[in-house]
């Protein structure tokens, strides 16, 4: 595969199948065919409204509607569609910075198709003949991608934290990084993309941040969730990403715009600007999909 591919893949879907439900006057999700056959059949708060769905009107302030979407949350887990609850709360929300519509089980996200948000991390180590990368192996018992290669640092971004602080809780659990020295890491980039899959659909968006490490520092991880560590140049990290499929589907797109903006991969790649813009897709169907 290209690395061209690699994004493709990342924003594989059809707006022709997706259907949105709304608080309010906003939509707040997109779903599948088999969420949307389970919300025809026991829409319960979310009432039918146009081409999709809206939840109660009755239903006043984010708590309310958290409870809401807890019971729906329920049917979807009782039908198969959400495989058990995370016990994390994802914020719902119209666009990054807005206040939160409601919240939701982490379980559920993409069978609801939230914009969802996490952080990722690069570790590098700056070498004499080019910069290193940490990779973290995860856990074989994750339920997603069980096995494949990660960034040192990566998670989800739940409600009541700050992204710093979101930083410095995975950098302990996942990789053993002191406080102190997670606060140095950067804020670099961010990633956007909307992909289809078999859960539902992923609205996602990394906020990408880089940390320094020094040679002689070596994660270690404290919640079970990777298996192992290691540092390789980041130009061989690449080639892997390319040629194998080792890595998580969207940890390719961390490594991806990494190697960008270290001039790894520069405008003399012939996919140069397709991978720049590849990198940044709305998180949003086409306008005017969904219309009522």
């Amino acid at each position: 595969m290209s690395l061209l591919d690699r994004i493709r893949t990342c924003t594989a879907h059809d707006p022709a199948r997706l259907r949105p439900w709304r608080i309010g006057g906003t939509v707040a999700g997109w779903v599948t065919p088999p969420v949307a056959d389970l919300l025809d059949r026991r829409p319960g708060p979310l009432r039918p409204d146009g081409s999709g769905w809206r939840l109660d009107e009755h239903l006043a302030g984010p708590e309310a509607r958290a409870e809401a979407l807890e019971e729906i949350t329920d049917r979807l887990i009782e039908a198969g569609l959400v495989h058990k609850r995370r016990n994390e709360r994802y914020p719902v929300l119209a666009e990054w910075g807005a206040p939160p519509l409601a919240t939701v089980d982490r379980g559920a996200a993409v069978a609801l198709g939230i914009k969802s948000f996490g952080i990722h991390l690069n570790g590098v180590v700056e070498a004499t003949d080019g910069p290193l990368l940490w990779v973290a192996k995860r856990a074989a018992d994750r339920a997603l991608a069980p096995g494949k290669l990660d960034n040192i640092v990566a998670g989800g971004q739940p409600a009541g934290l700050s992204l710093a602080e979101n930083v410095v809780k995975e950098c302990a659990e996942e990789a053993g990084i002191p406080p102190e020295l997670a606060r140095q890491a950067v804020p670099a980039s961010a990633i956007t993309y909307m992909m289809e899959t078999a859960e539902g659909l992923r609205r996602d968006t990394l906020f990408v941040y880089d940390l320094a490490l020094a040679p002689g520092f070596a994660p270690r991880n404290t919640d079970g969730e990777v298996e192992s560590f290691e540092s390789r140049p980041l130009a061989e990290v690449l080639e892997r990403v390319r040629d194998t499929d080792d890595f998580k589907f969207n940890v390719a797109l961390v490594i991806i715009d990494l190697a960008i903006r270290r001039g790894i991969v520069g405008p003399e790649e012939p996919d140069y600007l397709a991978l720049c813009r590849g990198l940044r897709e709305p998180t949003d169907p086409p306008s005017g999909q969904g219309a009522d």
